[in-house]
């Protein structure tokens, strides 16, 4: 099948995917040319290329942000166009939290381009399938609506809604489908394992929740709200240091990013359609985008809980930077002091990353408009 064809995919229908496909031709032949002459490279190491840039001076600032940052911090970093690597505990397991929601859209899209699935396809929710978070539980949360399986991925993916996520993962067949798939392209680390609603129980401490049948919204508030303080301890030290259960190591989630960014993860117009996706992703403005340029182009995914922060995405370059091209990051943090210093701390990795390759200082950053009405008021 020709470039063309694959294009204009009648599986991608739907108001809100086919806006990306009229520019499909355009980054289908951009990723092509970055992906000819690195793929083969890919395929047989993972290291540093010798003509590489040398990162020491990059490891050397992460390194001294992270002994002044509070909690466990691991970091994966690959400038795709030359190889080069960076690593902080890139081999340890940490909780993927909602980051998990991209190893289930590459999941999807894959069973839609093998034509076992289609983005149009409609799903029904009822009462039981509705999760805390996002969209969903707001304006249904008693359920009663149907969408598309297109329509609730851009829900999983750009608002990471947790009903979404789980219509999408019960779908697709569950989690060892999704699993299954990782082991096959290659990523032994990345474990996907429950559901959101069996996350959210297991990681707040509800022992024996009742059939999935029965999970009415109200319901899981009420089981959630009569954990004791004790068992709530006991569950995220769990969640967070003994669980391997819905984990990843940086590693393998930064070339999980690298090797979707080159375009052999999916067909050209899934890759394109999940990328911008990514791209148009509402959580996280605190983390990997925080510091960098406003225009500057980040497809990434999140993932929170209480001790749980997350930034994974891909962050391009300018064509002026000393280093151009493209950085697969993956930063996950868990057990900081609060959620903002984990958050900064995620800044500011992804802003010393960009101020290496582009060989420019930040820009100052600028007051948000919450920050400056505070400050009217202060004046007044």
């Amino acid at each position: 099948m020709s470039i063309e064809s694959n294009c204009t995919d009648p599986t991608l229908t739907g108001h809100t995917v086919a806006p990306v496909l009229h520019d499909c031709m355009r980054m289908v032949r951009r990723r092509l040319t970055l992906l000819l002459p690195l793929l083969s490279a890919w395929l047989v190491s993972a290291v540093v290329f010798a003509s590489g840039p040398d990162l020491s001076g990059l490891q050397d600032k992460i390194d001294r942000i992270i002994s002044r940052s509070a909690g466990t911090i691991g970091v994966s970093l690959i400038h795709l166009e030359s190889g080069a690597t960076l690593s902080v505990r890139g081999g340890e397991r940490f909780p993927m939290a909602s980051v998990y929601k991209l190893p289930i859209a590459i999941e999807l899209l894959t069973q839609v381009a093998a034509g076992r699935l289609a983005l149009d396809r409609p799903i029904a929710l009822a009462p039981s399938d509705i999760r805390a978070c996002c969209t969903l539980s707001r304006h249904h949360p008693l359920g009663g609506v149907t969408m598309t399986a297109g329509e609730l991925l851009e829900l999983m993916i750009v608002e990471s809604d947790n009903t979404a996520s789980d219509a999408i993962l019960k779908l697709v067949g569950g989690p060892p489908i999704v699993e299954r798939r990782m082991r096959t392209l290659g990523f032994d680390k990345i474990n996907v394992n429950r559901s959101e609603g069996d996350i959210n129980f297991e990681m707040t401490g509800v022992a024996n929740p009742p059939p999935h049948s029965e999970w009415t919204l109200n319901l899981q508030y009420q089981l959630i709200s009569e954990v004791t303080p004790e068992a709530l301890r006991e569950a995220r030290v769990r969640y967070t240091t003994s669980d391997p259960r819905d984990t990843s190591t940086p590693d393998d989630m930064a070339r999980l990013l690298g090797r979707l960014e080159l375009g052999n993860l999916l067909p050209p117009q899934y890759t394109t359609l999940l990328l911008d996706l990514m791209a148009r992703a509402k959580t996280g403005p605190r983390r990997l985008k925080a510091l960098l340029p406003h225009d500057t182009i980040v497809a990434h995914k999140t993932g929170t809980t209480d001790v749980v922060i997350n930034d994974v995405g891909i962050i391009t370059l300018p064509d002026d930077s000393a280093i151009p091209g493209h950085l697969a990051l993956a930063v996950f943090v868990i057990n900081g002091a609060r959620a903002s210093s984990m958050q900064q701390t995620i800044a500011q990795i992804a802003g010393a990353s960009y101020e290496f390759f582009t060989g420019r200082p930040l820009p100052a950053p600028q007051k948000t408009k919450a920050i400056a009405r505070k400050a009217r008021a202060r004046r007044i």
